[in-house]
């Protein structure tokens, strides 16, 4: 597995903060840069990068994962500006994905945003007073997905669920699923459409992807992905559809509209264990769509992967038993999909 040279990701995923705190970050040595995979910044609090090692501090032009009071911080006025940076000083055309907690900035960044919630009935509205904002650094790692090929792409396309705690890689094994599957590594040239509804996967900037994501692939960006995937079906004849965290009810409809045209779907949820695999009803509504044969767990702790077949899992769900209650036609595609 080879990283691409991601200081430029993280000088990217830095160009959003007001100057104090960019060129302070900046002032770090490249191979400490490297190591980051989030930027939390708290009104009035310090500044705490996460590494694979933990949490640390800024000091100058070094790290350290122990605290004191000179530690870099974060004023009130610093936040703000940065709070605006983000949103390209328009916060109110990017009022939908405040409202859900998140902006995602040019290379695929995602910028959580945390404050106060405004509410109408059931639905926020608005969010002011934010308090917090934490970066997580889009990288590229081309070779993250080899051996998800190798174990289920090399002579198929089948369905597959790829979980995973949050930050274990998901976002970046769909999208060297999708290099591989449309570009020229494997010489298949599959035709690959991506649903970016966060704009997360391919980081589609002026109409051109900052990610790799293959020469035969489509990007259907910010369209919710039950709408993105009916779109892709009716006008680009995908042979594979991606998709990052799935399982909403729109969702897993629209999936069983693709299962009718032969389309292969590879989507992510979240889950950090088989536990919680089993566990999770957005997890049962996608294996009861039939569209998936395999499950890939992947493990943060050593960038290693589970593999399970749904039928095992959803028989695990159901007490042993696949055809107690009421999805056994749902459950008998499924088992005709899978191989093994």
């Amino acid at each position: 597995m080879k990283e691409d040279i991601n200081n430029s990701r993280f000088l990217q995923a830095t160009d959003c903060l007001c100057a104090e705190l960019r060129d302070a970050l900046r002032s770090l040595p490249p191979d400490q840069q490297n190591l980051v995979t989030e930027i939390r910044m708290r009104s009035e609090m310090p500044i705490v990068l996460t590494c694979a090692q933990g949490a640390m501090f800024v000091y100058g032009s070094r790290l350290s994962p122990v605290y004191s009071q000179s530690a870099l911080k974060v004023s009130s006025l610093q936040l703000d500006e940065t709070f605006k940076r983000i949103c390209g000083y328009s916060v109110h055309s990017h009022r939908t994905s405040i409202n859900s907690g998140y902006v995602t900035v040019e290379g695929g960044h995602r910028a959580g945003v945390c404050g106060t919630a405004m509410r109408e009935g059931d639905d926020v509205c608005s969010v002011r007073d934010i308090n917090c904002i934490n970066i997580r650094i889009s990288r590229q790692i081309k070779g993250s997905a080899n051996g998800i090929y190798s174990a289920l792409f090399a002579h198929s396309l089948p369905g597959v669920i790829v979980a995973g705690a949050p930050s274990s890689g998901k976002t970046t094994v769909l999208r060297d699923l999708a290099r591989q599957l449309s570009g020229e590594q494997r010489g298949r040239f599959i035709r690959t459409v991506i649903c970016d509804e966060r704009g997360e996967i391919a980081a589609v900037h002026n109409g051109v992807p900052a990610n790799d994501v293959g020469i035969n692939c489509d990007v259907l960006t910010s369209y919710p992905k039950g709408e993105g995937i009916l779109i892709a079906l009716r006008s680009f004849s995908p042979q594979v559809i991606i998709c990052d965290e799935t399982g909403s009810e729109e969702e897993t409809r629209a999936i069983e509209s693709g299962l009718n045209s032969g389309v292969s779907f590879i989507v992510s949820v979240h889950a950090s264990s088989r536990k919680e695999l089993c566990s999770r009803m957005q997890v049962r509504r996608l294996i009861e769509t039939g569209a998936f044969s395999d499950v890939v767990l992947l493990d943060a702790s050593d960038r290693s992967e589970k593999y399970f077949k749904t039928k095992e899992l959803y028989d695990e769900i159901r007490g042993g038993n696949a055809d107690s209650g009421g999805s056994g036609n749902a459950w008998q595609i499924c088992g005709a999909a899978s191989e093994g």
